[in-house]
Parts: structure tokens; C-alpha cells; sequence
């Protein structure tokens, strides 16, 4: 399969890629082609080979309706494993503008550390591909409504991570959330355990095969340590500890089932209250939003459990109440008439029917499960909590336009600036 037209040369797309986000002119005009044969194989490229890049991996190799053709890591000894893992005539990458620049790839898969998903969606966008990012879209609210701009100009099928989103079990919890056995629902929230305790770092030379300025890409410079190449979400440089990991899944089952994305404002208070934690995070964490017509809180602390459950979602109404994770939802009062519900088969990281969602919405050009806005809206919440955090008061927030009401120190949070050569 081939629907992507008028692409650049591959000189030009380097160029552009390497130095900003061009505008559509420069990247090639028109839109691709919807047109694709049922019996078609969509060519696919992994970026990002790591932990999550590998369940990818796992997921997308049997599959008979895509060819992995490319792989690609800024670590090599990565990349290499994953070419021996695919066969084929998949090849491998260390720069994925060199994947981008492939005229015969439709869909990229982007498995990477946070701070680069706004970049690598992008310009997977302006290369013509449809894309799957990870989850947290973005690291700033302004990159990901960037993002969503991009994706609509480029008239791209854009997947976010939130596979809960595609699950048989979040459905059915969902589909009680909406038919109304609980009441009035005026309260929801989201829990798991503390941040980590990561330790001091300990700065020395970067292990062979790895481009250490490239994993950095658009983030500050700093010299390569083991526990920001292993550990990245403990640092804010690149990501926001378990609320952009975790946070991302777990606020968006609240605004699915609510139907509402755009809180109303934020307040929160965090701390390390027993040791330095040696990480950009707070251990303990808690934040309440006001939505219109409910509240929900995010909490992390130690030993924190509901029916059992040391993270998930909740929902308290009037007349009831369902807490969900991956393994099951649960409803009380019992007598409400609705029992425990498991999935027909437990799997902690199911993917499979996200990719389904995702490869079928490439053949008819629909919007995904979990598309793009969807993403960009739970993200969104993430970092409002961390911004709360950090400015230690109430933020009211304007979903529309937004920005921080009537609050310019707050509003420095919503944008940070790349390093050069990267720009957004």
C-alpha cells in the first residue's frame, strides 16, 4: 500500500524536519489518497524499541494484514534486536526522519520517551503517514493542541496510547456509567501509588550505539546518565512522573464516562515526606479538578486501595458506585444487580484491539477510538495538575481558549522552548 502523495524529496524533509515544523508549503501540498484495496497490507514502522515499543512489536507481528517494513532507535543494540525480531525485509533506523522519508511506509508507530511524542506526531503528519503516538501526547498543552492543528491539516488518522479506550471491559463499564443505575454522578477520581524514589544520579559516557544528543532532541542538554535514560519519567524535562504516565489512562476513563474534558480549575499539594526522592517528582500526591456538574480527584499515596484495587478509576453517584482496572469493575450496592465483571482473558497491556481500531480506521479514514483531541483533552488534565503543583494554589482554567484565567505566572506553564536545532 502507497496512499501517501506529494511528499518531499528526502534532502528537503531532513532539512525541515531537523530545523522546524514547517509551514504546508514547504512539506508538499494536497492530501493522500484514501483509496486501498481490501486485500492491501499496510506498511508499518516501529520508532521507539524499547519496553513499550516492543509490546508493540509483539502485537503487530502476526498480523496479516500489515508488513513491518522499518524499526528505528536512537540506541542501536535496539533496533537490532528488533530487525532479528521482525525478519523480513524490515530494516532499521537510528534517525526516524529516515523513516519518515520512505515513500513506501503508510502508518508510523511511535513508542518514545514523552518529550518527543509531540515532534515525532508532527512531522509524521507532515510526512503524510498516519500516526500512533504513546501516551502522554504531549509535555505542555500547547504542543498538543499543535498536534491536533496538524493532524487535521494534514487530514491524518491519529491514534493516542489510551488502549482502555478499545477494551470490552472499560465498555461495559462505561455503558453502566451511561445508563444511569448509579444516579446523579457528582464525584469521580483516579488513584495509584506514589511517585518513585529514583536516587541520586550518577552522570558518565553513553553506552555505545546510543546518540545521546538525539534522545535529548528538543530538551535541554545535559550529560548522559543511566537514571534519565532509564528512568526519564522521574525528570520534568521529560515527562511528569505517574500522573502523564498512569494519569493519562486513568482521567480519561473519568472523561469518557462523564462526558466532559475541560475542567473548570485545578488545585493541588504534594510532597516527600520521608527521604529525598532524587527525582523531579513529588512522592505523594493530591489534586481535585471542578468540572461542571462533578469533582474528581487524582491521589497518590502509599498502601491506597479501593475493593482491593491498588489503582483504577472510580465514579460515586447518587445511587451507586464502579471503581475499575484492567482486571475488573465493580459496582456497588450490591443491590444494584450487577457483578463483579473480568475480562474473558486478562492481559496487562492489551493492545490488540487498539490496533484493530487503528488499522481499521486507516482503510475507511474514520477517527480512531482514542483520536487525536480525545488524547490531546486527557493529557491536557495531567498537566494541569502538575502546573498546580507547581504554583501551589487554585488555577482556574479556561478549556476553550486554553489558558489560566486572569493568571500570567501560570500561564508560563503552558509553553516551554525547544533546543536548537528542534522547534516547534
Amino acid at each position: 500500500m502507497n496512499n501517501n502523495k506529494n511528499r518531499l524529496n528526502r534532502r528537503r524533509f531532513l532539512k525541515q524536519a531537523a530545523g522546524a515544523l514547517a509551514a504546508p508549503a514547504l512539506w508538499g501540498a494536497g492530501k493522500a489518497s484514501a483509496s486501498l484495496a481490501p486485500n492491501e497490507k499496510i506498511a508499518v514502522a516501529v520508532v521507539g524499541n524499547g519496553g513499550m515499543g516492543n509490546y508493540h512489536l509483539d502485537a503487530l507481528i502476526p498480523r496479516k494484514d500489515i508488513e513491518i517494513l522499518a524499526v528505528c532507535d536512537v540506541y542501536i543494540p535496539r533496533y537490532e534486536a528488533a530487525i532479528k525480531k521482525v525478519g523480513g525485509r524490515c530494516q532499521g533506523y537510528q534517525d526516524y526522519r529516515r523513516v519518515l522519508d520512505r515513500n513506501d511506509i503508510d502508518a508510523v508507530f511511535f513508542a518514545t520517551p514523552d518529550h518527543w511524542h509531540t515532534l515525532h506526531a508532527i512531522h509524521g503528519c507532515q510526512a503524510w503517514k498516519d500516526v500512533y503516538v504513546e501516551k502522554p501526547l504531549s509535555t505542555t498543552i500547547y504542543e498538543g493542541r499543535k498536534i491536533v492543528e496538524n493532524a487535521r491539516r494534514y487530514d491524518r488518522v491519529v491514534q493516542v496510547g489510551l488502549q482502555q479506550r478499545s477494551l470490552d471491559l472499560f465498555q461495559k463499564a462505561i455503558a453502566v456509567v451511561h445508563g444511569g443505575k448509579l444516579g446523579s454522578i457528582t464525584s469521580a477520581g483516579a488513584w495509584i501509588s506514589p511517585n518513585g524514589i529514583m536516587g541520586y544520579e550518577t552522570p558518565g559516557k553513553p553506552p555505545e550505539g546510543l546518540d545521546w544528543d538525539l534522545w535529548l532532541g528538543p530538551a535541554p542538554w545535559v550529560p548522559y546518565s543511566p537514571q534519565r535514560f532509564g528512568g526519564f519519567r522521574a525528570f520534568h524535562d521529560y515527562a511528569g512522573g505517574e500522573l502523564t504516565n498512569w494519569g493519562a489512562h486513568l482521567i480519561d476513563v473519568v472523561h469518557w464516562g462523564l462526558k466532559k474534558d475541560r475542567p473548570l480549575n485545578v488545585s493541588a499539594v504534594g510532597g516527600n515526606f520521608r527521604v529525598l526522592s532524587g527525582s523531579d517528582d513529588y512522592e505523594v500526591v493530591d489534586i481535585i479538578y471542578e468540572y461542571e456538574g462533578f469533582t474528581m480527584t487524582w491521589k497518590q499515596a502509599h498502601n491506597l486501595e479501593h475493593f482491593g484495587k491498588s489503582y483504577g478509576t472510580k465514579f460515586l453517584g447518587t445511587g451507586g458506585e464502579l471503581f475499575i482496572d484492567r482486571n475488573s469493575f465493580i459496582v456497588k450496592p450490591d443491590s444494584l444487580g450487577i457483578p463483579e465483571t473480568k475480562p474473558e482473558q486478562y492481559n496487562w497491556i492489551d493492545i490488540t484491539t487498539h490496533h484493530d481500531n487503528f488499522f481499521e480506521c486507516i482503510r475507511t479514514r474514520q477517527r480512531p477510538h482514542s483520536d487525536i483531541e480525545i488524547g490531546h483533552r486527557s493529557t491536557c488534565a495531567c498537566l494541569l495538575g502538575n502546573i498546580a503543583l507547581s504554583c501551589r494554589r487554585k488555577l482556574v482554567w479556561d478549556g476553550d481558549a486554553e489558558r489560566f484565567v486572569g493568571d500570567e505566572q501560570a500561564n508560563r506553564y503552558l509553553f516551554r522552548p525547544y533546543r536548537a536545532p528542534w522547534r516547534l
